[in-house]
């Protein structure tokens, strides 16, 4: 409704201006023949329409000023919002390196598991057969690291617990399938040429398969220790 005010100022100012010109013409053309009163009317209708333009003006001159102030809070909007996208961008990718995103990408998945299907457990972590090949495809490119979908971080804790393994506080069990997303190419190199864990494995029983993926899903850390002492250094 607010826009329309103008429009329909407008359209009076011209209605009325009309019917101004036309009494202009008619007093150039019965001057003499009008009267005092008529004189006074036709003088309190030029007034009424010069109202009618200062009001028709100062709407207009508000309607600018309206139309300024919206321009700069939308363009003001638009760079916190810039701002706001670059910082949650950070956020995000901070919270991926830190393991506390779902993320997904190009890898490698490796199965242990006994050649008898045995309970592998207490050879795995008596050798520190798991401990070992996390760390090597850490080294070899892997960027996020994974045992039986239980995330492994660098404050990740892998123990002995009776004739399991627990990885954070949770028990896996074998089959041990251990996902790493990063560069297969690296990944084929180390498992070739860079690495002696596989022979090591097989000559104590430990059948490994290994499978290379496209894309391969890596869920955040069900549960971590807690930060208690920790604490940032700002000088």
């Amino acid at each position: 409704m607010e826009n329309k005010k103008p429009q329909i100022l407008l359209l009076l100012f011209c209605i009325i201006s009309g019917i101004l010109l036309g009494i202009n013409m008619d007093v150039n053309q019965h001057f003499e023949l009008q009267d005092p009163l008529a004189m006074t009317k036709n003088t309190e209708n030029i007034q009424e329409i010069e109202d009618l333009k200062k009001v028709n003006n100062d709407m207009h001159q508000r309607i600018q000023l309206l139309r300024e102030e919206i321009q700069a809070v939308e363009a003001e909007r638009a760079e916190e919002s810039l701002a706001i996208q670059k910082l949650m961008g950070e956020i995000a990718e901070y919270q991926m390196l830190a393991g506390h995103q779902e993320v997904k990408g190009p890898g490698i998945q490796i199965a242990l598991e006994g050649m008898f299907e045995e309970n592998i457990a207490e050879l795995v972590e008596r050798k520190k057969y798991l401990v070992t090949l996390v760390n090597e495809l850490r080294t070899h490119g892997g960027e996020v690291i994974s045992v039986n979908d239980r995330r492994v971080t660098a404050r990740s804790e892998m123990t002995l617990a009776g004739n399991h393994i627990q990885i954070n506080g949770y028990p896996i069990a074998p089959p041990y399938v251990i996902k790493a997303i990063g560069s297969q190419q690296e990944f084929k190199r180390y498992v070739k040429h860079r690495t002696f864990i596989f022979d090591l494995m097989r000559g104590e029983g430990i059948v490994s398969s290994i499978e290379y993926a496209d894309e391969l899903i890596i869920g955040k850390p069900s549960r971590e220790k807690a930060v208690q002492f920790m604490e940032a250094n700002i000088n």
